[in-house]
């Protein structure tokens, strides 16, 4: 019988050292775990990076082909707002001033054209004073064109031109800079205009082109604007 207890026990041994090396060999090591954890976390840290990446891609294309939109419609009202330039009644006016902003890349325009725009009345016309202008944001680093245009009523002779910056359209936004260039009808350059100055070139005159030279804000790289420029050239030049 003891013996027969025997085989019995030494069987149930060897059932139980199979089932340990079977256990063994289907099991991994610690270090078989972390060499797993460490190729799914660079593979992770792979993926989650193309992803980031690809969505800041899209973020920048966005905001280029904005800014590219924004440009041109701005540059597009410019232009035809500035290209019909007018007097009226004998009287002209086309006056640039350095903008009341800390930056000092920036001018307002003011003068009369015929581009009157009204948006609550289709049937309206007539001779337009309009201004751009500059307004600046708190805590934003570029800044906003505004367009203000409204019919011009002749002024008591010797009265001043009073130039509102109230009210107003937004033309365009993220501007870091804004500069015009003025030429007169032999070609010469200047860089502000006044029709109502002593200047010979420019009094009861208005430029024969204006350079229009926008840059704007690149969140990516501060020194590298997105720069845009246009000419327009003025039928009249105020004569």
């Amino acid at each position: 019988m003891r013996g027969g207890g025997g085989d019995v026990g030494a069987k149930r041994n060897d059932s139980l050292m199979k089932m340990m090396k079977m256990s063994g060999k289907n099991g991994f090591t610690l270090i078989e775990i972390l060499i797993a954890i460490f190729i799914l976390t660079t593979v992770l840290t792979t993926i989650y990076a193309a992803y980031t990446g690809t969505f800041r891609i899209v973020k920048d294309t966005q905001y280029a082909d904005g800014i590219y939109s924004m440009a041109r419609t701005a540059m597009g009202r410019m232009t035809k707002d500035i290209g019909s330039v007018c007097g009226s009644n004998g009287s002209f006016r086309f006056v640039s001033v350095k903008s009341e902003t800390k930056r000092e890349e920036f001018m307002e325009l003011s003068f009369l054209s015929s581009a009157h725009l009204n948006f609550y009345d289709e049937r309206s016309s007539g001779i337009a004073a309009i201004n751009y202008f500059i307004i600046e944001e708190d805590g934003e680093e570029g800044c906003i064109l505004k367009r203000k245009d409204e019919l011009y009523r002749e002024k008591p002779e010797g009265a001043e031109e009073e130039v509102s910056r109230d009210g107003g359209y937004i033309l365009c936004e993220e501007l870091q800079s804004l500069v015009y260039t003025f030429y007169d009808e032999v070609g010469e350059e200047y860089d502000s205009w006044n029709s109502e100055s002593d200047s010979k070139a420019q009094h009861g005159k208005g430029p024969t082109v204006v350079s229009i030279q926008m840059a704007f804000i690149n969140p990516d790289d501060e020194d590298r604007p997105y720069r845009f420029m246009t000419k327009v050239f003025l039928p009249v030049a105020g004569e």
